[in-house]
């Protein structure tokens, strides 16, 4: 028994070893031992190699466990698989049996293609393959820095699922989340938490950048694209935005929002209330097309302006800065003193200007006013000028108790002006008609009595306003007027041409802008 043992020491003291075996794990040294209160165990030393289902792996010195098909390594750990998988340590122990591998060290680090992985203590686990670290990791690319304290990576997919305190930073955004899910070949990033943080910077100083928090999104650090339907609160530097369902495409300037949408200009006091916004970039012009049941506020210190139509349609420059908007199919506004409608309107940011088209009506006080086309100029969110053309025409009931007394005038032409919003002077030209209600007013008893009806025309009509409602009138050139009691003046001189009264289209309330018109 003595001279087997003795023999069996000097073979494996020779320069290369090599035990083959079908289950078991194959190795190979430059010197190896048996001790003899450890049969089962081999003391492997220099140059020592083992291999099992396809890797490799290498070490300083190693105690190889025959029977149970175990070992320990010992110093310069590094195990290869594939073409491109390594693992670096300085102490491994691995069993044959469960294919599974422990690795310890200093700076453990994992290599796959381009991805980088440092930490302390690794588990390998061949079954699945899949490398998991439970006492926090750094994980790199040439794009993205990752931290977390517990993960897994999938080596056949090179995607990792990260645990707690999860950290990614990149040239372009940086993520704060409790768990995430990044694929390393798309740079996918899927994130969640309580409350997931993603910082988009948006230039190289990262003093203007987009904040994202959700429970849930996706953030791609390659293609720049950020989705999330948790209901993700965004917000830059003057916005706030938030919806059900958010993408955006930051190279592309690309995007959708869908359902719940809220969005808030601080820099403009606008709010905005949708269910879907369309974004879309061509060259140097960006358009968001908004749409259901849209909604936009522009607060002032004075009182609120409420808009509403079935479409708007936002343009702006690529640093998303507007430049016009469109809206389109009942568009109504309403503010405490001023109300209006039209089918289509459009806003020109460069003159302030906004043009009302298709059945285009304005309200103010008890006067209403229309024509082909009515522009409005703003001056600091507030009108200064308005322009009626053609077929301009204003209807006032002088009798709100009745519908029966309207001052109404009539011409080609109008240019009005504004003081607080509210029209104090107009001049209107071209064959200008009109019909006006003088009554005699007691203000005592508050009763008034309707004296006359003032008819006439002219080429061109001054008109005085009071809090925007008319009060006087003066015809400047080839002035015409007769003054009749109302009884003795006919049915048909009681309408001018085109006379029509929209009351019932008025929006009487903020609420009512969302009512289509009945004519």
């Amino acid at each position: 028994m003595n001279k087997a043992k003795g023999l069996l020491l000097v073979l494996l003291s020779f320069v290369s070893i090599t035990v083959f075996c079908q289950n078991q794990i194959e190795y190979r040294s430059d010197f190896g031992r048996i001790y003899p209160e450890n049969p089962n165990d081999i003391v492997l030393t220099n140059n020592v190699v083992f291999n099992h289902k396809d890797m490799t792996m290498y070490c300083d010195s190693a105690i190889f466990n025959q029977k149970d098909n175990f070992f320990d390594a010992y110093g310069n750990i590094k195990m290869e698989q594939g073409d491109s998988l390594t693992l670096f340590g300085d102490f491994l122990h691995y069993d044959g049996e469960t294919k599974i591998g422990e690795l310890n060290g200093n700076l453990v680090t994992l290599k796959d293609n381009d991805i980088t992985l440092l930490t302390d203590y690794l588990v390998l686990d061949r079954n699945v393959n899949t490398v998991s670290y439970y006492s926090s990791a750094t994980i790199f690319n040439d794009k993205d820095t990752l931290r977390s304290k517990e993960g897994v990576y999938f080596i056949d997919t090179e995607e990792f699922s990260f645990y707690y305190s999860v950290k990614l930073r990149s040239k372009d955004a940086y993520l704060d989340a409790d768990s995430l899910f990044y694929n390393s070949k798309t740079k996918l990033s899927q994130f969640y938490g309580d409350t997931a943080l993603l910082i988009v910077y948006d230039d190289t100083t990262h003093v203007d950048s987009t904040i994202v928090l959700t429970a849930f999104g996706e953030y791609n650090s390659d293609k720049e694209t950020v989705f999330s339907n948790t209901r993700p609160l965004i917000y830059t530097k003057t916005q706030f935005f938030t919806g059900d369902t958010i993408f955006y495409d930051k190279k592309e300037k690309n995007g959708y929002a869908y359902n719940n949408i809220y969005v808030e200009d601080t820099s403009e006091n606008i709010f905005l209330n949708c269910d879907s916004i369309v974004l879309t970039t061509i060259d140097t012009v960006s358009t968001a097309i908004v749409t259901a049941n849209l909604l936009v506020r522009q607060v002032d210190k004075e009182d609120t302006l409420h808009f509403h139509s079935d479409t708007l349609s936002i343009v702006m420059d690529t640093s998303f800065e507007v430049k016009e908007l469109f809206a389109f199919n009942h568009c109504k506004f309403y503010r405490d003193d001023m109300q209006g409608a039209c089918e289509f309107a459009h806003y020109n940011r460069s003159d302030s200007s906004m043009t009302m088209l298709n059945r285009p009506v304005l309200w103010a006080e008890n006067s209403q006013m229309t024509s082909d086309t009515i522009i409005l100029i703003t001056d600091e969110k507030k009108i200064n000028t308005l322009f009626m053309r053609p077929n301009t025409f204003i209807v006032q009931n002088s009798d709100t108790t009745t519908s029966e007394f309207f001052n109404q005038v009539s011409g080609k032409n109008l240019v009005g002006y504004f003081n607080n919003n509210k029209i104090y002077y107009a001049e209107i030209d071209g064959n200008t008609r009109s019909i006006y209600y003088l009554w005699d007013e007691n203000k005592k008893k508050k009763t008034k009595e309707l004296t006359g009806v003032n008819i006439g025309l002219s080429k061109l009509l001054h008109l005085y306003f009071e809090k925007g409602e008319l009060k006087k009138m003066s015809a400047v050139t080839d002035a015409e007027f007769f003054m009749d009691n109302y009884n003795n003046i006919s049915q048909e001189e009681k309408q001018l041409k085109g006379f029509i009264y929209l009351e019932n289209d008025r929006p009487k309330t903020k609420e009512d802008i969302f009512i289509h018109r009945q004519n």
